[in-house]
């Protein structure tokens, strides 16, 4: 007599009109478990649900990359490889990676129904759950103080330093700094590329920064112009986000003295990170870093460290 057994709980990945089928229990490549559960996010390859370590019950967010175009798959692997290596409190945790088994479903456009098509190897990455983003977080003047986002400003900057010592992100706006307790961390690598003398070298068709908060040149790069992407562009984006959080508006075109609403000593940074014409911004996230940290040492402010 044969025993019944009951099968294993399936999770549903969804972006746009692909869905995937995974089971509810992943294994990552260090032995660990988690167990999969609501979704949080979806990007531009990537879906993002909420897991739990089944041998504590810890929560975490893990993210699984369903285009698997071989372009794609290789940036998923850098990013992993990325994380791996970079340790800043500023700078998301890598947790543990790994690959499942997903049966890839296409709805049909005449019926309605889903047609299996295939089974792909689906690699996933476990990070650290955060609360909320930038995004979510600072959406009008004057709602984080001087004295708390100064000290996460010299953080981000210090990470970011870390960061192009390998790669350049690439991805830098509100929505991919994440708060993570008491901390803001630069998270989303899925557009970095590694550093080969000291530029950017991607294909002049692959997108290459986040739409709204894109350096001239990146965007430029994008229209064809042939553009070359350095440090300046990933400085351009953070100390775009800065702006946007000491002041609850983008800094969209030629930046003003009477537009910027935080600490005073700190206004020529910004204006110089911000600048058009990239050679004559800071050169590097170095630069960058030593003049922030600079003016919000000669500012009335004293920043809340989050080292």
């Amino acid at each position: 007599m044969s025993v019944a057994t009951t099968p294993e709980k399936t999770i549903i990945l969804i972006r746009g009109q692909t869905f995937y089928s995974i089971p509810h229990t992943l294994s990552a490549s260090d032995g660990r478990t988690f167990l999969v559960g609501d979704h949080i996010n979806s990007g531009g390859n990537a879906v993002v649900h909420i897991c739990y370590e089944r041998s504590t019950g810890d929560s975490y967010a893990v993210k699984f990359q369903v285009e698997l175009r071989q372009r794609r798959r290789e940036r998923f692997e850098r990013e992993i490889e990325l994380l791996r290596e970079l340790d800043d409190p500023h700078i998301i945790p890598f947790v543990a990676s790994g690959n499942v088994r997903g049966t890839k479903m296409m709805k049909s456009p005449k019926r309605g129904r889903q047609l299996t098509n295939r089974v792909d190897d689906v690699p996933f990455l476990v990070l650290t759950l955060a609360s909320a983003s930038l995004a979510e977080y600072a959406r009008s003047p004057n709602q984080i103080s001087n004295a708390i986002y100064l000290g996460h400003f010299i953080g981000l900057a210090r990470a970011l330093e870390k960061i192009n010592c390998k790669a350049l992100h690439r991805d830098i706006k509100p929505e991919n700094i994440l708060v993570v307790g008491e901390t803001w961390a630069i998270s989303d690598f899925g557009l970095c590329d590694l550093i080969v003398e000291g530029f950017d070298l991607s294909a002049d068709d692959e997108r290459i920064g986040p739409a709204f908060w894109m350096s001239p040149e990146a965007l430029n790069k994008q229209l064809g112009c042939g553009d070359l992407i350095g440090q300046e562009s990933d400085v351009f984006q953070l100390a775009s986000v800065f702006w946007y959080v000491a002041c609850g508006r983008h800094p969209t075109g030629i930046v003003r003295r009477d537009d910027w609403k935080g600490p005073e000593h700190l206004y020529p940074v910004m204006e110089k990170a911000l600048l058009h014409t990239k050679g004559q911004r800071f050169a590097s996230s170095e630069a960058f870093k030593d003049a922030l940290i600079a003016a919000i040492g000669r500012s009335d402010e004293s920043p809340t460290t989050t080292m």
